[in-house]
């Protein structure tokens, strides 16, 4: 893994805001910044007019926009290393290409606030990512005004300690930055006992920071946690990507792709 920023670039107004935020926190990092699009074709492709049909100029006018983001960007970070790619092809298949040859630090995206509809029927990217990657995602919602990560809250399942996974957090947080454990469980006392063994090893490696364990009450873990967020409002929300083959999947809920969906904050997924 390099020190290199990976972002997704759609052009949309989510992209145009999260790469703002990402140029900034790049600058402030030191990492150097890649801004990748990809012009997809459909897999229901008219065979018949792609007989003449030629990328060239749509991948052009796309890198033709980059430069002129780059160029704006560079004016305001001048010591921000940056570097670009167009692609055209299939997105997914091209992401994942690009995130294994890069190998990149985190990959970044931007994401459209979505309504209760839109949550039904928006084909999300970043969830499909989650299953195919293993550099952290970080996905950055519209709404995002600001990358200054002063609360995390870190989704634990009351089971596994990622502590290696979470060493990436160093890149966000500072001295005045707290992390909150959030667990979701229902009166189990094992999971209480272990919260607090998971608290002081996470506290071992973020020495500079303050670590709080915060146990909720529920049933339901997606709305019980939604609620804990509503309350804490963090600055970014910290989720573990379990990654399930297609017959487990059938039985268990990726509670990662669920979080990108409800989360109000930047969600950063971890592998």
């Amino acid at each position: 893994m390099n020190n290199t920023i990976l972002f997704a670039h759609d052009f949309s107004s989510s992209a145009d805001n999260a790469l703002k935020l990402t140029a900034q926190f790049a600058n402030s990092t030191g990492h150097h910044l890649h801004i990748y699009h990809v012009i997809s074709t459909s897999v229901m492709v008219d065979t018949i007019n792609m007989v003449d049909y030629s990328a060239d100029q749509e991948i052009e006018n796309a890198q033709n926009k980059i430069n002129k983001e780059i160029e704006s960007i560079q004016i305001q970070y001048p010591d921000l290393k940056m570097s670009s790619a167009v692609d055209y092809g299939f997105l997914i298949p091209k992401m994942v290409d690009k995130v294994n040859e890069l190998n990149p630090k985190i990959l970044v995206l931007g994401v459209k606030r979505r309504t209760e509809f839109d949550k039904v029927i928006f084909g999300d990217v970043c969830a499909v990512l989650v299953d195919k990657i293993n550099v952290p995602l970080l996905v950055i919602p519209e709404n995002t005004e600001h990358f200054d990560v002063n609360l995390i809250a870190y989704a634990w399942d009351g089971q596994t300690k990622e502590t290696q996974q979470l060493k990436v957090l160093n890149e966000f947080v500072s001295h005045s930055t707290i992390i909150k454990i959030v667990n979701v469980n229902h009166y189990d006392e094992e999971v209480l006992d272990r919260g607090k063994e998971f608290e002081g090893e996470l506290q071992s490696v973020f020495q500079n920071q303050t670590v709080h364990l915060v146990q909720k009450l529920g049933l339901d873990e997606e709305a019980t946690m939604e609620q804990a967020l509503n309350d804490l409002h963090p600055d970014l929300f910290v989720v573990y990507a379990h990654h399930y083959s297609f017959w487990q999947s059938l039985f268990h809920k990726s509670f990662s792709k669920q979080a990108i969906s409800f989360s109000k904050a930047p969600v950063l997924v971890v592998h």
